[in-house]
C-alpha cells in the first residue's frame, strides 16, 4: 500500500502535470552553466539536513532509551515515508516510534513533539523577522500598522519561547488533576529535559533551518535565479513561514509550495520556470528521496516481533 501511494504521489505531482519535464529542462541548463558542483552541494546538504534532525531526535529519545545514531537516522527517514500521506506530516511520529521498544512509544511521541515545537519556533523566529524586513523593503505596510504587527510579533515569540522552556509544567498540571493522572507517566519525559537541553534542541533546529535555507538558495542559483544574500534569506524565510502556516498533505503540497514561492519571489525575479524547478527539486531532494529510502527500511525491518523476540 505504501509503495502504491508513493508511485501515485510521484505520478500525480510530477508526471501528470509535466513538472518533471520542466525540472529536467531547467536542470540541464543549470548544469551546463554552473557544472555539477552545485548539484553535489545540494545532495550533501540533504544528508546534512536530515542528519541534524536525526541527531536532534536522538538527543531527545536518549532521555528515554538509548539508541544509536544510525537507528535514529533510519527512524527519521521511515517517518518521512509514513508522513507523506498524513496532514502536516503527523505520520512521521508513527514512523519514528516504530524503532523504539513498545513500552516507550507513547512517550517517544511526546519527545518527538518537543523537537517539532523547536522546529516551528525556529521557523517563526526567522520567518517573522524576515517578514518585517520584506514588508519594509517592498513598502507593503507602514506607519502604525507596521508598528502594531511588530509589537504583536514580539509578544507572540516571547510567549511561545516561554511556553517552550516551561513545558515541564504540563506534567505538574496534569498530576494534580485526578482524571488526567493516567497520562502523566507518558508525558513525564517533559520533566527530563533541562533548560540547557531545550536550548540545545532549539539551536539544532536553527542549524537545520539554515541548512535547508542554504539548499534552497543554491537550487535557485543553479536554475538561474541570482539573488543577493540578504534578498535571498528574506524571500526564503518568508516562503518557509507561509508554508508552515498552511495545513497540507506532503503528497499534494508541491502545487502549494510552488505558488507560495512564485508569489514572494516575483518581487525579485520574473523567472517563473526556475522558481518552480527549484521548489520541485527541493521537494524531491528532502522529502521524496528520503521517503523512498525509508520505504526500503520498512521492508527490511520486522516491527511486529513476538513478545519473546
Amino acid at each position: 500500500m505504501i509503495l502504491a501511494l508513493l508511485c501515485w504521489a510521484l505520478y500525480e505531482q510530477l508526471i501528470s502535470q509535466r513538472r518533471l519535464d520542466d525540472v529536467v529542462r531547467e536542470f540541464r541548463s543549470g548544469v551546463a552553466e554552473n557544472g555539477w558542483n552545485l548539484v553535489l552541494v545540494c545532495i550533501l546538504l540533504m544528508f546534512a539536513n536530515w542528519g541534524v534532525e536525526a541527531f536532534k531526535w536522538n538527543l531527545l529519545i536518549n532521555k528515554l532509551v538509548h539508541i544509536r545514531f544510525r537507528r535514529a537516522f533510519q527512524a527519521v527517514w521511515t517517518g518521512v515515508t509514513l508522513g507523506l500521506f498524513t496532514p502536516n506530516r503527523v505520520g512521521e511520529y508513527g514512523g519514528r516510534i516504530l524503532y523504539l521498544p513498545a513500552g516507550f512509544r507513547i512517550s517517544g511521541v511526546v519527545s518527538s513533539l518537543v523537537g517539532s515545537y523547536a522546529t516551528i519556533l525556529a521557523t517563526l523566529y526567522a520567518g517573522i523577522i524576515a517578514l518585517m524586513v520584506f514588508l519594509r523593503q517592498q513598502d507593503l505596510l507602514g506607519g502604525p500598522s507596521f508598528t502594531i504587527i511588530v509589537f504583536l510579533s514580539v509578544i507572540l515569540l516571547a510567549l511561545l519561547t516561554l511556553a517552550y522552556y516551561y513545558l515541564y509544567l504540563v506534567v505538574d498540571l496534569l498530576r494534580n488533576r485526578r482524571i488526567m493522572r493516567r497520562l502523566v507517566r507518558y508525558i513525564e519525559v517533559l520533566s527530563f529535559y533541562s533548560p540547557a537541553d531545550f536550548t540545545r534542541i532549539f539551536l539544532l533546529s536553527l542549524l537545520r533551518y539554515s541548512v535547508f535555507s542554504a539548499q534552497y538558495l543554491i537550487l535557485l542559483r543553479l536554475f538561474g535565479v541570482h539573488l543577493q544574500i540578504g534578498e535571498g534569506w528574506t524571500a526564503v524565510s518568508v516562503i518557509f513561514l507561509a508554508q508552515t502556516a498552511l495545513p497540507s498533505f506532503t503528497v499534494a503540497e508541491l502545487f502549494t509550495r510552488g505558488n507560495i514561492s512564485l508569489y514572494f519571489l516575483r518581487y525579485y525575479t520574473d523567472n517563473t520556470g526556475a522558481i518552480l524547478a527549484a521548489s520541485t527539486s527541493l521537494w524531491l531532494l528532502n522529502l521524496i528521496f528520503p521517503a523512498v529510502a525509508g520505504y526500503f527500511f520498512i521492508l527490511r525491518k520486522n516491527f511486529f516481533k513476538t513478545r519473546n523476540q
